[in-house]
């Protein structure tokens, strides 16, 4: 008897093999796949709670490999500005004013619900009060990688570096073992944080055997100032401070050189493409096909809802795939099944937990995600992997499971009520609004 029982799904797997079962059943016992089949093997297989895909696709769930989530409460309030004016004039002044742990929670809330809802199952993240966006990735059921954003200066969690350092490793202990949250160290990046933090950073991460998270060689000003100061690219500088010598992930990397490509495929750092971030901001766009080409470990992220908007991996995935090939000239670029596995089985490579997610296999954690195929836009189907790419959105998305647990079932959130986070995000943008006015 197991716990679910999903019939009548178009199963993509996403296995090694890129196996797919247009007639599938999948169950899920405990936190776990226990069974992969096709209809004809399923009939005796019996469950406390059957659900009809009624032909829908059964995917792994995505995951976000770069996001802000807690600022998500900020979503819209400064665009159509490049990034040294949206981050220095705008999203730094706000913060001051704004950023405690409530105001956190509300955004992180906000950011997991419309995660949830367009399929995303696990996310990266990097910001302040770690602890109110850990306790909600156990309330709300969110697998996640949250990392301790680490400074030269006072931030609004931590009056000092070492501060942020002592709580950074309390919590790091206190997640060791958790299910589904890890805590992880986030030196911002090489232009807000000393070489002395970066290499404080890489120890505590290795004494976990966990990732180093940080901001890499985003803006051509970050590469200049760098070539200029230290007579390195941004990549180099980190690689001779010894930052690759352990799992990290590295989010951006438009800026880069063929030697740093090579350095990034050699240390497999986890490279984060956040191609609608980077397009919005005019940073730039990353050479993603000739980091595949060296074999580097790419995936996808959002980065923040207010720097792109937007929370959902389909859209990103979309525009990772066009951006890429008009960019590189190459129609071929980022196709569509490499854009699907860049956002399950590749992500969960890249960070170092594909034994748990990224794909559907008997014995893997059930992160799923159920979308609904039987609609105008996506008919007919000639190629799944097309379809999910090119013609699908996170609207579509039906029902969502993470660890096993039902999150999202047709629609409807199971663990929070969505219409309070709703209406407290709304409530403090309308104070925001208030003081900007002022």
């Amino acid at each position: 008897m197991y716990d679910y029982k999903i019939i009548n799904a178009y199963v993509v797997t996403m296995n090694a093999d890129f196996s797919v079962i247009e007639h599938g059943c999948v169950c899920v016992q405990g936190d776990s796949i226990a069974q992969v089949c096709c209809m004809s093997e399923s009939y005796e297989l019996e469950a406390q709670t059957e659900i009809d895909a009624q032909g829908s696709l059964l995917l792994p769930g995505f995951i976000n490999a770069h996001t802000h989530a807690g600022m998500s409460f900020l979503k819209g309030y400064a665009d159509d500005v490049p990034l040294k004016t949206w981050l220095f004039e705008h999203i730094f002044q706000v913060e001051k004013q704004f950023l405690n742990p409530d105001n956190v929670k509300t955004g992180a809330a906000l950011a997991m619900l419309e995660m949830i809802a367009s399929g995303t199952t696990c996310f990266v993240d990097m910001y302040y009060f770690v602890e109110e966006t850990a306790q909600l990735c156990e309330h709300i059921g969110m697998r996640a990688f949250l990392s301790q954003a680490i400074a030269d200066f006072a931030v609004a969690d931590a009056a000092s570096p070492d501060i942020a350092f002592a709580h950074l490793e309390k919590l790091m202990r206190e997640y060791e073992q958790h299910d589904l949250v890890r805590i992880i160290p986030g030196p911002h990046s090489i232009y807000t944080c000393s070489a002395e933090y970066f290499k404080t950073a890489r120890a505590l991460a290795n004494r976990y055997n966990l990732p180093l998270n940080t901001h890499l060689s985003e803006t051509a000003e970050e590469y200049q100032n760098c070539m200029e100061a230290h007579g390195k690219t941004p990549v180099e500088y980190l690689a001779d401070l010894g930052i690759f010598e352990g799992k990290t992930i590295a989010a951006h990397c438009v800026y880069v050189s063929e030697t740093d490509t090579e350095m990034l495929a050699e240390k497999q750092v986890a490279v984060v493409n956040n191609a609608q971030s980077n397009l919005k901001l005019v940073c730039g766009i990353a050479p993603v096909p000739a980091m595949l080409e060296k074999g580097a470990k790419v995936c996808f992220g959002t980065d923040s809802a207010v720097s792109n908007n937007s929370l959902d991996m389909y859209a990103e995935m979309k525009t990772a795939a066009l951006v890429h090939k008009f960019n590189s000239g190459n129609a071929r670029a980022v196709n569509a099944r490499q854009a699907v596995f860049m956002a399950t089985r590749g992500a969960a490579q890249s960070l170092g937990i594909e034994h748990l997610c990224g794909s559907i296999e008997p014995g893997k954690k059930a992160d799923l995600q159920m979308v609904n195929i039987n609609q105008i836009h996506a008919v007919p189907l000639y190629n799944v992997y097309s379809h999910i790419v090119y013609a699908l959105s996170g609207g579509d998305v039906d029902t969502v499971f993470v660890n096993g647990r039902c999150v999202y079932l047709h629609k409807q959130f199971q663990t929070i009520d969505e219409f309070d986070v709703m209406l407290q995000a709304q409530e403090l943008a309308n104070k925001i609004a208030v003081e900007r006015e002022k």
